[in-house]
């Protein structure tokens, strides 16, 4: 375990981890639709998404209900002065039941521990308004307007960064 909530505990991913990390993506057909124009991933997509990230910096970890040990969520994120938070995901099934903010607030606690010093985020646009609400309402504010070049598809999104 790397940090956790009262609820939540997270970890790296591993091997075993694949499958239930293919469920968490599929279950987020807007979010694919909208960042890759597919409806779902495969195993070689998330294996070769884990090593790319991994090679650059990136921890991918899983994010796990204690009380019944299913995994609920990914995310990927790199430590630093200024940490980067590459993806928070919960699988849709388990969405509105405040997961994503507690996730968060044990990431953040973390990242404090660590001695960073700010977080950033990259945040797509034109995909859904209540993912902006969600880090402003965390704090974050609006650096700069960038795009984004993920499996392909160019995504008009915004830089955010909250001091910790």
């Amino acid at each position: 375990m790397i940090f956790e909530s009262k609820d939540l505990y997270i970890d790296f991913v591993n091997k075993e981890d694949i499958n239930n990390i293919i469920d968490i993506y599929n279950s987020n057909k807007d979010f694919l639709m909208a960042h890759m124009d597919k409806e779902e991933i495969t195993k070689e997509w998330i294996i070769q998404e884990i090593e790319s990230m991994n090679k650059i910096g990136f921890k991918s970890c899983k994010i796990v209900e204690k009380n019944s040990e299913k995994m609920i969520g990914v995310i990927d994120f790199m430590v630093g002065e200024e940490a980067y938070l590459s993806l928070l995901m919960i699988h849709n099934d388990f969405k509105g039941k405040g997961y994503g903010m507690q996730s968060f607030q044990a990431f953040e606690d973390y990242l404090i521990s660590m001695g960073s010093k700010r977080i950033r985020i990259d945040v797509v646009t034109e995909y859904d308004s209540s993912v902006l609400d969600f880090w402003i309402n965390k704090g974050f504010v609006k650096f700069k307007d960038i795009e984004l070049n993920w499996t392909g598809k160019k995504l008009p999104a915004v830089t955010m960064t909250k001091e910790l």
